[in-house]
């Protein structure tokens, strides 16, 4: 068979949507080693993947739209416009090619308010797939704080609202998928999607098998507890409430001297962020590492004792490396870390529902219970290892994938 995948992100070694994309064009091309693959990304990509390489039987092309097109992307807030033109132009081009595919498939971007223009490529006798598609879910206000961040979740969900009920091109590309796979259930309804409609709940981040199954061989330090929290610093990760419930936990135990929260990552919140510290009085227990290299990373995960992020995505690579790490982790009942945490629910997850306060102050309490308990902590570690394993590898994904594409085709036959 012939199978297209729309990879606008793909782009090995560097994590989150670009690290979807890679993944699966690998994964899938290693589970249908007798099938082609073809996959089309973004010409800056180009580079590094061929010198990374890839499977036999994948065949990259390379797009870019004309030059002046380009001037969208040279400001981070016209992306989201340059990757619009991007698939117009993609879908375009490939048509060109005069391939014959059995499945087309659009996999990046994760996004369920901007269409996929792949479908120009769907035929009588193929079909079509549109995801894993998603987006992250209205912010309550007690997470926002001042109007200027208000007023941007307002905007943010001004434009979801108006592209996927005034956009034709989404309509349109709704309409001729043949299966959409969603990030979470949440997508169907904010899709509005008719009950006959083939959908699929599935998440789009995965973790290599063989990560996981390699020897572990930095050895914790006994006498410090470190928790860690690794993201861009900016409210949708929601480091406030991070520094806010580490705040509690502290003076709810103030013998407790060789704790540290360690924040790796950068962002436009990081002034704010460190003047919190100081306002809370716990300066020297955080550490604001800033932006460090993936194996560092990695080795700091191998190195705490907790995993500390109540994010407010419905993603959330990050906890997906924690667990995969050995970590507990401590967050809400919300988005990816609702997903991904399958045993222990109740001792790592806390309620969304709850007034800010008592959201901080309900974190506080897990970390001291994994603080007070390490026999637990390692138990529950090495449960969301095994839960990572069984359940969320990009080699088992593949799989996922594989099978909707033979069923899609006996359905078709």
């Amino acid at each position: 068979m012939n199978i297209f995948l729309g990879v606008y992100a793909c782009e090995p070694n560097n994590g989150s949507e670009p690290e979807v994309g890679w993944q699966m064009v690998n994964e899938i091309a290693k589970a249908m080693p007798n099938d082609t693959i073809y996959a089309i990304t973004k010409s800056n990509n180009k580079d590094i993947i061929e010198i990374e390489g890839y499977p036999s039987n994948v065949e990259f092309f390379y797009y870019a739209p004309p030059k002046w097109l380009t001037f969208w992307k040279k400001r981070s807030r016209g992306i989201r416009i340059y990757y619009y033109l991007w698939l117009i132009g993609a879908a375009l081009y490939m048509k060109k090619q005069n391939i014959k595919f059995d499945i087309v498939h659009h996999v990046t971007f994760v996004n369920d308010w901007l269409p996929s223009f792949f479908h120009l490529l769907k035929t009588k006798e193929n079909r079509f797939i549109w995801g894993p598609i998603g987006s992250h879910d209205p912010i309550e206000n007690k997470f926002l704080g001042g109007n200027k961040r208000k007023n941007i979740e307002r905007v943010r969900i001004f434009l979801q609202l108006f592209f996927r009920n005034i956009d034709v091109s989404f309509h349109v590309c709704k309409a001729k998928a043949d299966c959409i796979i969603g990030i979470n259930k949440n997508v169907r309804k904010k899709l509005n999607l008719h009950e006959d409609k083939l959908f699929i709940a599935e998440p789009a981040i995965g973790i290599k098998k063989s990560v996981l199954t390699e020897t572990k061989n930095i050895e914790k330090d006994r006498n410090s507890f470190i928790i860690i929290s690794v993201g861009r610093l900016l409210y949708i990760k929601n480091f406030k409430l991070t520094i806010t419930s580490f705040s509690k936990f502290l003076k709810a135990n103030p013998t407790i001297t060789n704790a540290k929260l360690q924040i790796i990552g950068e962002g436009g919140d990081r002034h704010s962020l460190e003047n919190l510290c100081v306002d809370l009085g716990i300066e020297r227990y955080v550490e604001f590492t800033g932006n460090i290299p993936l194996h560092k990373v990695q080795e700091q995960f191998l190195k705490a004792n907790l995993f500390l992020f109540p994010t407010l995505e419905n993603a959330g690579f990050v906890t997906l490396e924690a667990m995969s790490n050995s970590l507990p982790v401590v967050a809400m009942k919300y988005g990816g870390p609702e997903q991904f945490v399958k045993n222990y629910v109740e001792k790592q997850l806390v309620s969304s529902k709850q007034s800010y306060d008592d959201i901080a102050s309900d974190i506080a309490k897990r970390l001291e219970l994994f603080y007070k308990d390490k026999t637990l902590a390692q138990k529950v570690g090495k449960q969301n290892r095994q839960d990572i394993l069984d359940n969320f590898t990009w080699e088992a994904k593949a799989q996922k994938m594989k099978k909707i594409y033979m069923e899609l085709l006996d359905e078709k036959a």
